[in-house]
């Protein structure tokens, strides 16, 4: 089973998530961030981790915290 999910974090940004449930019933997370400009959309894909999870609201959340960090790490600052 595969489920996907957009979380919008602000104007600019948002956090794609796919959970799939692996074959020894624990769940697998890939994310990604899309950042919207006027210019167009970049979409930065994340390093894919091996850690599995209980439940898939388990692994959607690890995938949108890591979507998260990211954005904090990356993201301009105002001076």
């Amino acid at each position: 089973m595969i489920h996907r999910a957009t979380v919008p974090v602000n104007d600019e940004y948002s956090i794609a998530v796919v959970t799939e449930r692996m074959s020894d019933d624990r769940w697998a997370v890939v994310a990604s961030v899309t950042h919207r400009s006027p210019n167009g959309e970049k979409v930065t894909d994340l390093p894919v981790h091996d850690t599995r999870f209980a439940s898939q609201p388990e692994a959607e959340a690890a995938g949108v915290q890591q979507g998260r960090d990211w954005i904090d790490r990356n993201m301009p600052r105002a001076a």
